[in-house]
């Protein structure tokens, strides 16, 4: 479940067309059209 402010942040970068950087993924993968990112390896 994406929490609200996750919601948000992740829908204003689908509006804008814009990638989302974040190593929480998870959070923000059910967004529809959201391209993520993950730039942190552990």
């Amino acid at each position: 479940m994406v929490e609200d402010f996750d919601l948000l942040i992740g829908s204003t970068a689908v509006q804008g067309g814009f990638t989302m950087v974040t190593e929480n993924t998870r959070h923000f993968q059910n967004i529809e059209g959201i391209q993520l990112e993950n730039w942190v390896v552990r």
